[in-house]
């Protein structure tokens, strides 16, 4: 009797590239914050927009001296 097949990978790579291979999502989208305390949340909103703000300030002082050394 003769050996039967063990493996093969015989149109797996045809299936998969159908649909397209898709990247992950990053993990910030996924994880929940439902159920989380509510004042570390409202604090982690009010560091990002902060952050968001020093973040322009900054770049804008540096396209600003960017400018005035071309000057």
């Amino acid at each position: 009797m003769a050996k039967s097949k063990n493996h093969t990978n015989h149109n797996q790579s045809r299936k998969n590239h159908r649909n397209g291979i898709k990247r992950a999502l990053p993990m910030y989208l996924h994880n929940s914050k439902r159920g989380s305390w509510l004042p570390a949340l409202i604090n982690a909103r009010r560091v990002r927009k902060n952050n968001q703000k020093a973040a322009v300030k900054a770049r804008r002082e540096r396209l600003a001296a960017h400018n005035a050394k071309q000057n």
